[in-house]
């Protein structure tokens, strides 16, 4: 097993003063994702703090238009947007999880602002364990939290666990478990940083469950002066393919 290590975003401070950033948001507000309008509630995982989910919806859409799958599900949804977005494009049914009562509370006022009750559900847990062991979908993905932090898990609050998974431990759950949950010709998928996460690790958790990382389309990077950090950081969406 690869040694992980903090990366200098983590151990130099930068990625705790983004979350300084995400706390100081104590009213709802609102961001736009593909011309449409989303509400964010504090202590919910902040787009507009964190980058990752406005750079990656285009890559999303052509995702969800190209596959167009009956039944998709996504872990850590936060406020829905990337859930409702699919709906909207091409999913014919989404299951959205997430960890936090305030994120599936937040999930649900976005559903019901676009009247998708009847064909997203919302249920709270961490990864798969919410879900009826029966459950299947075409799609599965996750937007990782894909810092490693020198910090037990159990430490972190509910807004640490958005950006942070401590050797991985969530990753590997959803690496190992995620083909009890696929249908037979079902894709699953992560979005992760080669530079702020640790590949290697990524790569080798693949490997030992029997999966090859494919880069699904080009990463893209932040370059914006207001993301700080993330100047250049690249975010990319993978899939991990079944090796026969």
């Amino acid at each position: 097993m690869s040694q992980m290590e903090e990366t200098i975003y983590v151990r130099e401070g930068q990625v705790h003063a983004k979350l300084e950033e995400a706390y100081a948001y104590k009213e709802p507000y609102t961001t736009i994702f593909a011309g449409l309008e989303f509400i964010v509630h504090p202590n919910v995982y902040n787009p507009e703090v964190f980058p990752s989910s406005h750079l990656m919806v285009n890559r999303w859409l052509r995702l969800i238009r190209a596959v167009k799958p009956n039944s998709l599900l996504e872990i850590g949804a936060g406020a829905g947007y990337l859930s409702i977005l699919a709906a909207l494009n091409g999913a014919n049914t989404v299951t959205a999880t997430d960890i936090t009562s305030q994120a599936i509370a937040n999930m649900q006022a976005n559903i019901d602002r676009y009247n998708l009750g009847d064909r997203i559900r919302t249920l709270y847990g961490s990864i798969f364990e919410p879900l009826h062991k029966n459950d299947r979908f075409d799609i599965i993905f996750w937007n990782t939290p894909f810092n490693h932090i020198n910090k037990p898990l159990n430490e972190l609050n509910e807004l640490e666990r958005t950006l942070f998974d401590p050797g991985y431990i969530l990753t590997e759950i959803y690496i190992r478990e995620a083909h009890k949950h696929l249908t037979k010709n079902g894709r699953l998928f992560l979005e992760t940083s080669k530079k702020l996460g640790n590949f290697a690790r990524l790569t080798e958790l693949a490997s030992k469950y029997g999966w090859l990382l494919k880069l699904f389309d080009d990463p893209e990077c932040a370059k914006e002066k207001s993301y700080g950090i993330y100047d250049d950081i690249d975010f990319g969406t993978y899939e991990l393919i079944k090796v026969e």
